[in-house]
């Protein structure tokens, strides 16, 4: 019984060619229009030249026996110190054409950085960040010569950074991921016809079970949307030049979260039984879900806290997905992957027992 409901329901999915043109097109326009718009942009985030900063000393620093060491360590990373002895640092920057500038005194030191240089101002302040830490580092070995050397480090925090990837990259991927998630629109002839023809009533006096009721929606809606957005992902491919990475990891992750979304969009449906009040309710959450996970503003440059990132399964199947295209791995697929399965199996679940209780009622 249920491959035949399978079967029917996937047919009638299939006849509206409306959605799934809405499905297919829909993407591939708004990749068109966003990757072109944010272009220069996403092109901005490329790896620094060389660049020169400006340094003074104050007389008895701690700092004044390491300087030709910091300025030697500097050449080998491309940054030329130059030093200044008087003026303010700021007027030094701007006359000199400078990307930053330190002032070191005698306990502690403070970087300047230049607003025209904003990415070569924040290398700097990594780089003397490094640097003051393997200072600290040799100093602490000196003091403790008795141990092994691999024992005597100080602990390091790996510092985020954003992954190299250009605006047709970012935007093909992430509009997939919104769309797919919007996949309950493909089941609105199903869902009519249900509530048209009394189907859910006839169904109630036979003795098939509400899971299987469920999965003979589900399913179809899932084949649907794979294949509405296998066009699109092909499609866009051979357009833009879009890089996926590893296919099996992206097929696997963009699967999950078409199961997900459907999960979702019919436990929406279940709880209110109308397909303009389900439609309304499931774009409104999945826009605000894109909104704090990068559908719109990209996560590497959102203000967002991470906790408002993290609670959006679209950041997670986002950020695996754009990150597996331009490193080859994402920390976030394990994440991405348990975050979907649990959205699935749970709004499944919850739609199930609604679709029981009104029929106890």
């Amino acid at each position: 019984m249920v491959r035949y409901l399978i079967k029917n329901n996937f047919k009638l999915m299939l006849r509206n060619k409306w959605i799934l043109a809405v499905m297919v097109l829909g993407p591939i326009l708004v990749i068109a229009i966003l990757s072109s718009a944010f272009h220069d942009l996403m092109k901005s985030y490329e790896g620094v030249d060389e660049f020169k900063a400006g340094y003074r000393m104050e007389e008895g620093t701690r700092f004044g026996d390491s300087m030709e060491t910091i300025k030697e360590t500097g050449e080998k990373a491309g940054i030329t110190f130059l030093e200044y002895p008087e003026g303010e640092p700021k007027e030094i920057i701007e006359n000199n054409d400078l990307a930053g500038f330190v002032e070191f005194d005698k306990e502690k030191y403070t970087v300047y950085k230049s607003a025209d240089f904003e990415v070569e101002g924040v290398t700097l302040e990594y780089f003397l960040n490094q640097v003051m830490k393997e200072g600290a580092n040799q100093v602490l070995k000196t003091m403790l010569p008795g141990l092994d050397e691999e024992k005597v480090t100080l602990p390091i925090q790996e510092l985020d950074y954003m992954p190299a990837v250009d605006s047709n990259d970012y935007y093909g991927i992430i509009y997939i991921v919104y769309f797919s998630w919007c996949s309950v629109i493909c089941a609105a002839n199903v869902l009519n016809s249900e509530k048209k023809y009394g189907i859910k009533r006839k169904f109630q006096v036979t003795a098939i079970s509400k899971l299987k009721l469920y999965l003979g929606k589900w399913i179809p809606i899932v084949l649907t949307t794979v294949i509405g957005m296998g066009v699109a992902i092909i499609a866009t491919a051979f357009m833009y030049d879009i890089q996926w990475g590893n296919i099996w990891v992206v097929s696997l992750l963009i699967l999950l979260s078409i199961m997900a979304s459907s999960a979702f969009g019919l436990m929406i449906y279940y709880f209110c039984e109308n397909l303009a009040i389900t439609v309304v309710i499931v774009f409104t959450t999945v826009w605000f879900m894109g909104f704090f996970g990068g559908s719109f503003e990209t996560y590497m440059f959102a203000v967002w806290s991470d906790a408002l990132k993290n609670a959006s399964p679209i950041y997670h199947i986002n950020r695996a997905l754009v990150e597996n295209s331009c490193m080859g791995h994402s920390t976030y697929t394990n994440s991405c992957v348990i975050y979907m399965l649990v959205i699935t199996v749970v709004c499944s679940a919850i739609a199930v027992a609604v679709d029981r209780w009104r029929k106890a009622r």
